[in-house]
């Protein structure tokens, strides 16, 4: 017989269950939150508090947590504990888009979360620490700064992003090197052993692993930590941190719960790991391969959505022996943001991608037609992507707008369901002018439609779907992806010639060099030379062989 949850968190579901438990649950909540706070302890009162309005919100009723949270920062008013509740205020208003009475994170809130957080942890209250640095981070890093129409308040500028978080004294402690230099052991004498690591996601290293697998030089394994009994999250990581930094071992950190025998032998079988994302498997795998895998190579690569996340901060880098980007963007952006080690390598080298499939002729609908490869987010900016082809029909009204891609998902934040009923108001005003294919698995053959691929993004690492369009022999018009462009943007990928500031340079662009046909040919040749697979495997085998990779 399965056991019923008990103490509030059993109540608090018991409750939830109806309309008028709810209402109980939001006056139960602050006369618990009241009562602690008359005892000296209004930050756990604070902290349950904020659980039991997620609890809400998490059950939609994001209105009751709303409530719940305003009446709690006024309860609390004149306490440090307060900074809790407009924390916890400010992530319902960005997961939700409602405006509250302290939805707007006052600039004093986060500074007093983390006094709160080093007080906790000086006094041995290491389980309200975590639950206080997990909400400084989840406020920190919440998509809707990084990953919205405005600029990513990290890579705006890093230090005074990070300048909260470093000032702490508990996530000193915390992101504090751990690991002793290894030094990896290569045997001569017979093939080198190749771990991949990752976490549910292969898309971009798949193909990489079955082309080394196929490679007499190389022995292969694959490890998916979603396969492990504990998968890594970020919470959890954040968890193991905390009791590595107060002296634990993995065991007793979390770090080794449940795994399975033939996983700690993979890793001490390795001669390199490769771990791919800069997610919860390269934190995870930067705190046990020291001491699972003494021998082994660890290398990391990160892409760019990872960048803007909390988890590289959490990596120990002392541990890892070289840092992948696909971008030098995000080399800088990177270099920026962390503590990296000088015993550091960092390589950059672009994603694996077999071109020469895209050069096929051009059909004659081609001559007039602008592509975009991948574009319903907000962050590629399709809306950016329309104001070009305004420019380009009011002077040549015969231009026509392909859409390789699926339309907007269903479900999309407040900001970005505003955003896409915009972009899709103005493409059916545009009619017959503009053709969407969907979701489809036959770019190159989309791609003979278009003369021109255009990059309308606001940040990208190397934007493949362009990539692609310009080895179709397309015309290569980016824009300078402003959410990057002090870190190089672009520029520091392609041609600056291909660079443009605005749509109206976008559109003059397209006027003069759409017919030249020999021009485009002179751009195809140079993505087949730099990005092509031909070309990038060097760059691999090198990674990955060293002074074998030309044996």
């Amino acid at each position: 017989m399965a056991r019923a949850s008990t103490g509030i968190a059993g109540l608090a579901s018991r409750l939830a269950i109806t309309l008028p438990g709810r209402a109980a649950l939001v006056g139960i909540t602050l006369w618990r939150l009241r009562s602690a706070s008359k005892q000296g302890n209004a930050v756990g009162g604070a902290i349950e508090t904020a659980r039991r309005a997620r609890f809400l919100a998490e059950r939609g009723e994001a209105t009751r947590a709303n409530d719940l949270l305003d009446r709690a920062h006024r309860m609390l008013a004149g306490k440090r504990a307060a900074s809790v509740i407009a924390v916890e205020s400010a992530i319902l208003a960005m997961n939700t888009g409602i405006r509250t009475a302290t939805g707007k994170l006052p600039a004093h809130a986060l500074t007093d979360l983390l006094a709160e957080a080093d007080s906790a942890w000086t006094h041995g209250r290491d389980a309200d620490t975590e639950e206080l640095l997990a909400m400084a981070v989840r406020a920190m890093f919440h998509p809707s700064l990084h990953f919205s129409a405005a600029p990513s308040a990290l890579t705006a500028d890093p230090a005074v992003f990070l300048a909260p978080l470093r000032a702490c004294p508990v996530w000193s402690a915390i992101t504090a090197p751990m690991a002793p230099r290894r030094s990896a052991h290569l045997d001569a004498d017979r093939s080198r052993r190749l771990l991949f690591i990752s976490l549910k996601n292969w898309t971009f290293i798949r193909d990489v692993i079955e082309d080394y697998r196929s490679d007499q030089r190389c022995e292969v394994r694959t490890l998916d930590l979603c396969d492990l009994p504990a998968t890594p999250s970020q919470r959890s990581l954040l968890r193991a941190r905390l009791a590595l930094a107060r002296g634990a071992d993995l065991s007793a950190a979390g770090l080794l719960t449940g795994m399975p025998g033939d996983v700690a032998a993979a890793l001490e079988w390795a001669d390199t790991i490769f771990v791919e994302w800069g997610s919860a498997a390269a934190v995870w795998a930067s705190l046990v391969a020291p001491t699972l895998a003494p021998r082994a190579r660890l290398i990391v690569r990160i892409h760019s959505y990872e960048a803007s996340t909390v988890m590289p901060q959490l990596v120990d880098w002392t541990a890892v022996d070289e840092l992948v980007t696909v971008a030098p963007t995000i080399r800088e952006i990177l270099r920026a943001s962390l503590n990296l080690p000088d015993t550091l390598t960092l390589t950059t080298i672009p994603n694996r991608a077999l071109l020469t499939r895209f050069r096929l002729p051009k059909e004659p609908d081609a001559r007039r037609t602008v592509a975009l490869v991948g574009w319903a987010a907000l962050r590629k900016d399709p809306a950016w992507a329309l104001d070009v082809f305004d420019a380009l029909r009011a002077a040549d009204p015969t231009w026509h707008l392909l859409l390789i891609g699926p339309d907007f998902p269903a479900r999309l934040s407040p900001e970005e369901r505003i955003y896409a009923d915009a972009v899709t108001a103005r493409l059916t005003a545009l009619g017959g002018h503009v053709a969407i294919t969907g979701r489809t698995e036959d770019v190159p053959r989309h791609l003979q439609h278009a003369a021109v691929i255009l990059s309308s993004s606001r940040r990208e690492g190397t934007h493949e779907g362009f990539i692609e369009g310009v080895a179709s022999g397309a015309l290569p018009v980016v824009r300078n992806w402003p959410d990057v462009a002090r870190w190089g943007g672009p520029a520091a990928l392609f041609p600056a010639e291909w660079v443009v500031e605005t749509p109206q340079e976008a559109a003059a662009r397209i006027l003069a060099l759409a017919s030249d046909t020999d021009y485009c040919r002179r751009q195809q040749e140079h993505i087949l030379r730099t990005n092509d697979w031909t070309h990038v495997r060097t760059h691999y085998d090198a990674l990955f062989l060293g002074a074998e990779a030309t044996s």
